[in-house]
């Protein structure tokens, strides 16, 4: 008699009836603290009639994400400070987890990626700055070991001992 029920679609009238620009008037009281009947009394002044419990519905959602997202932020901003504000190695990982989850949702959830190409669009795009790091990241190393050599053979010139030459060329590398 019981079974488990889930929605398997969501309706609200603030998402469908409302223009995007009104949503995200809507949006930014909502983050502000507002009432949901100051809002509803707000759009209602608008000409838009949505009741405070669908503005309720809306805005639990729309806050829970809201919130999610700061703690994104709050992680993301903790990683690149940690990685020693290199953004480069969070977008290394964030494209290997982004990579993996498609691959494990494809796999699992049996999805008909022809139904979705954004799905792929935006999979060739990730691969793409990938691709785009990773040369980057070749162009940069091979750069500054040339610095690196140039260097120790100016300091040698100069009567540096090859040891102290080398410990310089490793510091530069980030070796040591």
């Amino acid at each position: 008699m019981g079974g488990t029920h889930t929605k398997i679609r969501k309706h609200s009238k603030v998402e469908d009836e409302l223009p995007p620009e009104i949503r995200r008037e809507v949006n930014r009281l909502l983050i502000e603290g507002e009432t949901y009947e100051d809002i509803s009394d707000y759009l209602k002044g608008k000409g838009h009639d949505i009741s405070r419990s669908s503005i309720g519905r809306y805005g639990k959602d729309f806050l829970n994400e809201y919130r999610r997202l700061l703690v994104i932020e709050d992680k993301s901003k903790i990683l690149v400070s940690e990685a020693g504000g290199d953004g480069m190695i969070l977008e290394e990982a964030v494209a290997k987890k982004m990579a993996a989850k498609l691959m494990e949702l494809l796999l699992d959830e049996g999805i008909d990626i022809s139904k979705t190409p954004r799905i792929i669009s935006d999979f060739a795009k990730l691969q793409s700055s990938t691709v785009t790091r990773e040369r980057l990241k070749g162009d940069f190393q091979k750069k500054a070991e040339k610095t690196a050599d140039d260097i120790v053979r100016s300091v040698k010139k100069d009567g540096l001992s090859e040891e102290k030459a080398e410990q310089i060329r490793k510091k530069i590398l980030g070796i040591v």
